[in-house]
């Protein structure tokens, strides 16, 4: 079931963040920069996965930071240019299903942006329902900026 809260992502309970990332080295604008001021150690391993192994569309890299696990969510190859789509909605489903799943398992609470729909440029409908499909067993709080 997905639940919407009208607030800052920051603030949630929720044992895990997930958050959507590029493939090529970018962790600097939209939720990921406030994630990586936030949670350095999120982004410190963001970095290091990619200049490691590298980041393929659907990866998942589940970072114990205090009090929180971020879970950084390769969900678009690109970020540039500005003002078109780089939402990938198969990478999407891909990171999302395995964020449920470890949530799943470990009886975890799981917050997200609109994941894909900022930035990236992807419509939040195409998104919601990827989400519907998958949340259909475990809780999901999308966050939404807003008064």
């Amino acid at each position: 079931m997905i639940k919407y809260v009208k607030g800052d992502l920051f603030d949630t309970d929720a044992d895990i963040i997930a958050h959507g990332c590029n493939c090529v080295g970018g962790y600097g604008s939209g939720v990921a920069k406030t994630m990586g001021e936030q949670y350095p150690k999120a982004r410190k391993a963001y970095y290091e996965k990619f200049n490691g192994e590298g980041w393929t569309l659907g990866d998942v890299q589940f970072v114990y930071c205090p009090g929180k696990i971020i879970a950084n969510s390769a969900t678009q190859h690109a970020y540039m240019p500005r003002g078109r789509c780089h939402a990938d909605y198969p990478a999407i489903e891909k990171a999302m299903k395995l964020v449920k799943d470890f949530a799943k398992q470990n009886n975890m609470s799981v917050a997200i942006p609109k994941i894909g729909a900022g930035l990236a440029g992807g419509d939040w409908n195409k998104i919601e329902g990827i989400l519907k499909k998958i949340f259909t067993d475990h809780d999901i709080t999308v966050y939404v900026l807003g008064n």
